[in-house]
This record gives structure tokens, sequence and C-alpha cells, in this order.
């Protein structure tokens, strides 16, 4: 029953209770239930129910103020809601305190749902709704319930318990209520009379809180013979709420050491008939209403029979509870919500607009479905629909990768499958697993399983049985004709495979179309109903399926966002908060970014490193960025054998100052976005201070050696080559250059003598590398370096690379050596002057050079006022890009906003420069300096800001070189005398130390070839 005239003032009565819910999941919170008992029909039901209680404990979803309980009918024999009740409030009794001084919920939740079979194995109190909980799963009745009756279980109110049926939900303002009195009330609901006649009434005619009559299912002639219909045209609709005071709940907790109640409740050594039971409101409450009448209680059957064990229950509970207060509160405006049926469930969670917005409950709750409109989801997930219908189609805990049709509406629960489905008018389909296999249970959304003279998918069973020539006895062996029902019809094959079991039953919706294959294959079968395929539910396998669907679903949330390059901080909120949970979806996103394209994993494999703190998800992310790398290098011509011994080469190189736009080089976002930097090449101290040179030798010797470290290696065998992933290898760099150009082939035996190796090159070789340059410096001198050393080795083997091959050579040889790095080094160094560098997306990076034209008088400004200033430090920047691109990997937004602004100020530097404006140069490089240390505040330090402090009146700009922290500064100083001034005050402010300007210009050839014979 919904009240669409009173939206607003439910939507803030819900919205309360959802803010006292979540106060009430805060640490000590005194908030909440002081306990919650939820009732199951056996230990199976029980176990499913601990394990649903179990998942909100990790996510936080349970108050932490209530203790939970979950209390199971004796060896799995049905008492009835009162047996259970009984036995619930004697087990609280047997407690100190906790009957007469904490407040207590007892949710009825264990019956079989046979008219709402999909919830039968999980228990309807467990059935799903359409909302989203803080931790992302979707909602239940039982979570509703927790919301919805948070706010009665406030600290005002006093000791007691309240009984609550777990197939009804009620939205209401818990402010109409008041549990003061004492004794029983019952909490009415006011509902139109049409409603009061399939449910249970409460008539006062008195005008004040008594109850005259609790009728069940009264005709209209009872409503009007005992004034319950009101003036406003409503009846007082019981919902299923009873609160019983802490006397009285006593006074019933009592009743179960009477030898006939405890008889009934299975209390050993007392046991009954197995059709005996006691419902809570038929037995326990009814005879506390005043019209009640001890003939009519001792023979009602509208909640089951009167059996003589009943009877004699009920002679004990009338002499102790008669007299009892028996009041009732009435709501009004309210919602009462009865998950009586499949039709009802699905008109409730598919088709109640106004319910969804006062509840806040939406079409798609944690589910994944192209297909908006036509689908109301739950916990599923939904690849394609081919056929919609004008009604939704209502899909429940289920993975669906297959095509989807429906005519009417439907039901789809439990099932996991990629095979097409195809559904008949107002078609119910149900997955369940048992222990030896799978059950698929189709039948009508307007069926009732409980009728003897129900219907199968809207049609007669004489009708449905005809159509498909098939014998009564075949699906209902041993069952008397007068008590055949759906429940016990022996229709669904028990199948190995999920595919095979929906294969089996889902031609039962129309027989009169089946194969003869088919049918052969259905008698063959063993068949089970839907009463027997639910005693079989495997629990175990329900919850793990469930688990698995959640998984699904956060795992496809979290990798759209990742694919629609979300920030990875954002993505990462998708996949949920439980470790375990996480661990587990990181790993199926694993699988899918695995076939996806390489782009994607970067950004993928990233977002996984930040959602489950494991560094092996980063460290394939660089994994797949240096394969990309690598493979998008020209392979090396096979060394040539050397024209003459004694031949060689050097390769003399300038260092390159980076103006703008650095980190724009850096792949991945290279390869993303392109890249746009403004560099030049320099000279420092009148020299090209970056040295390779190359020998052949003609003994069968391979020597490697940098002067200017004092180092010198000669291996002995080919692994000691071949293994050069090693940064801190002082000669890590020539080696993988000699492999790079197949000198020394990669898939040699690493046990191989070098003597060997260089008999099949003709000859040995010598390897020298050498730089003027201060390690650390910021000038690009690894990068610079590797492409020296890999022009010597081409030119020494006759196969000169042009300045593309070379450039994507260095990148590669940088992946190799596991340092990253992006192409502006070895250009800046490489080729002479200045220029704006830039490459559009993809790989190979397709690096295109525009040299900056100045004006002979910016020429003679420039070189007078560009100063390079030695700060005395150094710093290695490995972790440092790894960072970096870590962040942009991750979409982190200010970075993303970084790389656009550096981009930027790289054009307008060079827009500066061709203005002839030297001064605003050096206030964009400032301009820069700024954004760097946004990007990395570890690229300064307090000696680092204080010498641009001693600078500043001398300069217009300046910034560090490279990745910051030492190194080079470069700067424009105000003018020329401001040079000289400025190179006062560092000798004067720096006296002892290495700081000082080196003399520096900007050559017009980066790279000097010379050979020798």
């Amino acid at each position: 029953m919904t009240d669409h005239t009173n939206v607003e003032f439910l939507q803030q009565a819900y919205h309360d209770n959802w803010q006292q819910y979540l106060a009430s999941l805060k640490p000590h919170s005194n908030l909440g239930w002081d306990v919650c008992v939820l009732t199951a029909s056996d230990e199976r039901q029980a176990n499913m129910y601990r394990g649903q209680l179990d998942w909100r404990r990790t996510t936080n979803l349970l108050p932490v103020n209530t203790r939970f309980l979950v209390i199971a009918d004796p060896d799995g024999q049905r008492i009835g809601s009162g047996g259970a009740t009984l036995r619930v409030l004697a087990q609280l009794a047997r407690e100190d305190d906790t009957l007469t001084n904490k407040r207590i919920l007892v949710i009825h939740s264990g019956g079989d749902s046979r008219r709402l079979p999909h919830c039968s194995a999980t228990g309807k109190l467990f059935a799903r709704v359409p909302r989203v909980l803080p931790d992302g799963r979707a909602s239940t009745i039982f979570d509703e319930f927790l919301i919805g009756l948070s706010g009665l279980s406030s600290t005002s109110l006093p000791p007691g318990v309240l009984v609550a049926s777990g197939d009804v939900l009620l939205v209401f303002d818990h402010l109409q209520i008041s549990f003061q009195r004492g004794g029983v009330i019952g909490v009415a609901a006011a509902a139109p009379v049409e409603m009061g006649l399939r449910h249970g009434v409460y008539a006062h005619g008195d005008g004040t809180h008594r109850v005259r009559a609790y009728l069940h299912k009264p005709a209209a002639e009872e409503l009007k013979h005992w004034d319950a219909i009101h003036p406003d045209g409503t009846v007082q609709i019981d919902t299923g709420l009873v609160w019983l005071d802490s006397a009285t709940a006593l006074k019933y907790a009592a009743l179960i050491q009477a030898e006939s109640i405890a008889c009934i409740c299975r209390v050993p050594p007392f046991d009954c008939a197995p059709e005996s039971a006691l419902n809570f409101y038929g037995d326990l409450v009814l005879p506390l209403a005043q019209s009640t009448t001890l003939e009519d209680y001792l023979a009602d059957t509208s909640d089951g029979p009167a059996t003589p064990e009943v009877q004699k229950a009920r002679q004990v509970i009338w002499q102790r509870l008669r007299g009892t207060s028996f009041t009732s509160e009435r709501l009004q405006p309210a919602m009462f919500i009865h998950f009586g049926t499949s039709r009802e469930y699905w008109e409730t969670v598919a088709a109640d607009v106004d319910l969804q917005r006062i509840c806040g409950w939406v079409s798609h709750a944690a589910a994944w479905s192209p297909a908006a409109d036509s689908l109301a989801l739950i916990n599923a997930t939904v690849e394609q629909v081919t056929s919609p219908s004008d009604q939704r189609a209502l899909i429940v805990d289920s993975r669906l990768l297959g095509p989807v049709s429906w005519q009417g509406a439907a039901l789809i629960a439990n099932v996991d499958t990629a095979q097409p489905i195809e559904l008949a008018q107002d078609v119910v389909v149900d997955q369940l697993p048992i222990k030896d296999g799978f059950v698929t249970r189709v039948f009508g959304l307007r069926d009732d399983p409980k009728r003897s003279t129900g219907t199968f998918f809207g049609r007669s069973w004489a009708e449905w049985l005809a159509a498909a020539h098939i014998d009564p006895d075949i699906i209902w062996p041993d069952v008397p004709p007068a008590l055949r029902t759906l429940w016990n019809a022996h229709l669904y094959p028990l199948a190995a495979t999920r595919d095979e079991s929906l294969a089996l039953s889902l031609p039962l919706q129309s027989p009169e179309h089946v194969s003869a294959e088919w049918r052969t294959k259905w008698e063959a079968a063993p068949r089970l109903s839907l009463g027997v395929s639910f005693a079989r539910a495997d629990s175990e396998h329900i919850l793990a399926d469930l688990l698995h669907i959640e998984d699904d679903v956060a795992a496809r949330h979290c990798y759209a966002a990742i694919r629609n390059e979300q920030p990875a901080a954002e993505a990462r909120k998708l996949i949920g908060l439980v470790h375990s949970n996480v661990l587990r979806r990181c790993d199926l996103i694993g699988t899918w970014l695995a076939h996806a394209d390489p782009i994607l994993q970067l950004r993928g494999y990233k977002a996984l490193a930040e959602a489950s703190g494991q560094p092996e998800w980063e460290d394939r992310a660089f994994t797949v960025l240096a394969q990309l790398i690598e493979g998008s290098v020209i392979e090396p011509k096979p060394a040539a054998t050397p024209r003459s011994l004694g031949q060689g080469v050097q390769v003399k190189a300038a260092a390159r100052i980076d103006f703008g736009g650095g980190w724009t080089d850096t792949p991945p976002y290279s390869i993303e976005k392109g890249g746009t930097v403004l560099n030049a090449a320099i000279t420092l101290r009148g020299l090209h201070p970056i040295v390779a040179e190359a020998t052949w030798l003609s003994e069968p010797r391979l020597i490697l050696e940098s002067p200017d470290i004092e180092a010198r290696f000669e291996p002995t065998h080919v692994g000691e080559l071949t293994n050069y992933a090693n940064p801190a290898d002082l000669f890590a760099l020539q080696k993988a250059a000699l492999v790079l150009k197949g000198i020394v082939p990669i898939d040699l035996d690493p046990e191989m003598p070098v003597r060997e190796l260089c008999q099949q090159l003709g000859g040995g070789l010598k390897l020298m590398t050498q730089t003027s340059i201060p390690r650390g410096s910021g000038l690009g001198t690894s990068s610079i370096m590797a492409g020296a050393v890999l022009q010597c080795l081409s030119q020494l083997i006759g196969s000169e690379s042009a300045p593309a091959q070379l450039f994507d050579e260095v990148l590669c040889l940088e992946q190799m050596l596991t340092t990253g790095g992006g192409w502006q080094d070895q250009v800046g160094g490489l080729w002479g002057g200045i220029k704006l560098v830039s490459t559009p997306p993809g790989l190979p990076q397709r690096i295109h050079i525009e040299p900056v034209k100045l004006s002979p008088k910016t020429k003679v400004e420039l070189a007078s006022r560009l100063l390079v200033v030695y700060t005395g430090r150094q710093r290695l920047a490995k972790n440092l890009l790894r960072s970096v691109m870590n962040r942009w990997m991750a979409r982190d937004p200010e970075m993303v906003w970084i790389q656009q602004e550096i981009a930027r100020l790289a054009v307008d530097m060079r827009d500066a420069l061709q203005a002839n404006d030297v001064s605003h140069f050096g206030e964009l490089l400032s301009e820069h300096w700024v954004i760097n240390k946004r990007m990395d505040p570890g690229c300064t330090n307090d000696f680092i800001d204080r010498l641009f402090e001693v600078m500043s009146p001398h300069i217009n700009g300046g910034k560090l070189a490279g990745a910051g922290g030492g190194g080079f500064a470069m700067v424009i100083a105000r003018n020329i005398g401001a040079a000289r001034d400025l190179a006062a005050a560092l000798a004067t402010h720096y006296q002892g130390t290495p700081v000082e300007i080196w003399e520096c210009g900007i050559p017009e050839a980066g790279m000097v070839v010379q050979t020798s014979a």
C-alpha cells in the first residue's frame, strides 16, 4: 500500500530514519536496538542468515550497539511464529537483565516463502530491494528494517520487545508512535477498506487506544459491525509490528514452561505432532482483544489447524494472558509494503515510482547494464537486451551475458549464464544450486504455488498438462489430486551445470512447441519441485554466488571508470571497502585488462595498485609501458664485421636545458596525449661535455671504461653484459647499448665466454664514456650519453641511425634500464640550438622539431642574460619519474591540469623569444618553477629556496633544470650588469661551496662525430 498523497511527508520521515541508521553505525554509538533476533525455519536457513550478518559486519553496515542473534526452529520442525517467539523470549529471559532492561527487536523470518519462491532459499527477509547501501552493496528487506525502525530505537524507548513480520516494510514517522503504555501495543496503519479485506485489522469503536476486535481478513460486513471503518474511509490495518513491554515479555517467556506449550515449541523432552504450531498473531495476540471469546479462540483456524495440542496450549495462553492491556497506535500517513507474492514483489520493486522517490530506491541498484530504461536491476549484470517489453524485467542477483528478451513483466533471479533467455508473458526464472547440481525453476508471475486450484504460467493445470501431453502422475507422484500444487510439482530437471539446467526448464513456458529431443531429456532427468529444491538448496554455494555477482558488478563499474579516464581515487571507491573483496575484484579486472589496449592497461593497472595497495599492479603497468616502447623501435641490424682493427669513433654531445614542457615528453603521457617541450642544447665552459668513444681491438676482449669516475670493467662471460637492468651498475648504460645494437645478442648463453663472442665479431671492442658535468646535474646527461653511445656504436658497425630512430632507441634503452624517461633530453642535447619539440599521440613517437628563430639582437641579449648556476647538489630522478607518471596514470586531476599548463608554457616561452621579450621569457620560467613545485614538492628544499631568494634581485626569473632538487638552475638576468652582480653575490654568499655560474653557450650542432682509421 502506497500513500501517494503524502510523498513529501514520508520522504522526510524516511530520510530521518536513514540519518538515524547512519549515526548508529558510527564507533561508540549508543543508538540502535540492544538486541536484534532473526528467527529461521532450520539451521540451514539460520546459517544463511548468519552469513548475511557476517558480510554486513565486515563492511560496517550493522549498528555497533546491537547484538544480533539467529535462532532456528528446533531440528527443522516448524513451530510457527508464535512458537518461535516464545523460544526467543525464553532464551533471552535466561540472561540476567536482557528482557528487563534491553530494547529488543524480533524479526520473524522463518518461512519457506511459498508464494515468493525465488526467496525461499535465502529467506524473504533477505529479498533484495533497490537501494544502494553505504558500502555499495544492494539493500534487502532486512537492511530496510534496520533503516525504517532506526527512529524507534532511540534512547527514549523503554525496555521491551518489538515483534515484526519479515515480509512487511513500513515507511512512517516514528514520532507518531508511543510505547510508554504497558502491556501489548499493536501498530496499525491507515489503509483503504479493500486492503483491509486481505489483511488483519484493528477495531476500536470507543475512541480509545484499546483494541475491541482483532480481525483476520474480515469481510466488509464484519468491518462495519465493529465500526472499524473510519470517517475518512480507512481501516487500521495490522502492520505486523507488536510491542511487548518488559513485564509482558517476561509473562510470554514464562508460557513455555507449560507442558502443552513446551510440547509445541519442541522443548525437550516434549514433542508434538508435526502439524502443531503456534502463530504469533492468531495464538498470542488474538486472545487479548476485548471481543475475543474463549470459544471462538479455541476454534479459530485462520492461521492454521486448531489441533488438540494447539487447543491445549490456547487454554494456557488464555488463562495467563487474558486481561493483559492490548492497545494500538495508528500511523497516518504511512506506507505498508507487503512482499507476499512474486507479483507483489515485482510491482513494489520494479514499478512503484512513488515508493522509489520516498525511499530513495533506484532502478539500477549495485548493477550494471547498458539497457537503462527497460530493466530494473538489483545486484545484477545484463549485457544485452534484444526485445524489451513495455513492462520492466526485474533482474536480481544475476549475471546475464547473452541476449535477454521478455513479454509483459518478468522476474529473473539467481541466474548466471551467457546463453540467450527468451521469456513469455509474465514469467519468473530462478536458479538454485543444490548439493549435486543446479535446478532452474520457471513459473508464472501471477501463479500461486500454494493453491491446489492454481495456475501454471497463467493457465489452468488441465490446460497446461494437455498442451504438454504430460500425465499428472509424472509430476505429482504419490500426491493425492486434492493436494497437488505448483509447490510440490516435480517439474524442474536437476542438471550438472547452470546452462544445462536452464535449457531443460525454459521450454516449460510453451510445452506445445517443445522438440522431441527436449522432451526425451526432460523425461529422463531427475526432477525436483519448488519445495524439494528449496529444501536441498546449497546455502554456502548461494552465498558464494551472491558474492560473485557483487564482485562482477563492482568490478565492471570500476573498469568503466578506468576506461572513462576517471581519477584512480574515484575508481577505487567503486570497488568496495573490504580488503578481501577488493583483492578479488582487482584480480577480475586484471583478467579483463590483460586483453585490453595497452594504454588502457597502463591506467588500469595503476588504478588496481591504488585500490589494492599491491605494488605488483604498478610494476605491471611499467612493464607494459616498457614493452610498448621497446616494440616501437626498429630492430637494429646485426653487428657488422669490423672493416679494420683499430678503427674508432668519437661522439661529443652537448648538454640540454629544458625551458618548458618537460614531463609532457614522458611516456605514457606523451603516448596518450603527445608532448610539447621547449629546450636548448648547451656547451659548458666552451665544450661539448658528453663524450662516447668506441674502438675495434685486435685482441678478443671487451673493455668498458669511464675515466671521469676512474672505472673500468672487462667481462669474461656474456651474462655479465646481458644483465644490465640495474641502474646502480656503473656500466649498465653501455651494456644495454651493446645489446640494443645487436653487438651482444640478448639470446646468447650467459655462460658463453666473451672471447668466443669477440671471435664471432672478428675482434674485440673498447667502449669509453666520460663527461665533465657533475652527476645529478639535471642537464639530461644520462639520456644524452645514451644517444652518444648508440650513435658511436652505429657508426662503428656501419649502421648509422637517422635522428628519429636514434631518439627512439634512447627511449627504448632507458626502458631496458628500468629508469624510464622521455625524449626531450636526447633531442635537446643531440640536436643543436633552441627548438620547440612536439609529438602527436601514439607509438612510435613521431618527433617534430621546430627551431626557434631569434633575431640577431635577441641572440646577443639572450647569450649575455641566460645563465646556468651550479647548485652543488645532485638528484637521481628515477623514483620521481615513476611518481609523476603514476599520478598521470591515476588521472590525478591536479596532474592532468599541470601537464596541460606546462605544455602551454612551452609555447608561450617560444612566443616570448620570437617577440624579442627576454624579460617575459624569464618570468615564464618562474611560473613554470611554481608549477614544478606543485607537481613534486620534493623538487625543492630549504637550500634551493634560499638560493632563489639570493638570486631574486638580479633575475627576471628562473627554474631548476630537469627534475629539480639540485643540479643546475637556469636564470635570466635582468641585464648584463645584473649578470655580473649575480656572479659577485653568489661568490660572496656561497664562498667555499661549489655554487657558481658556469659559462654556457647554445651551439648550432648538438653532436660532433669524429672517426679514426
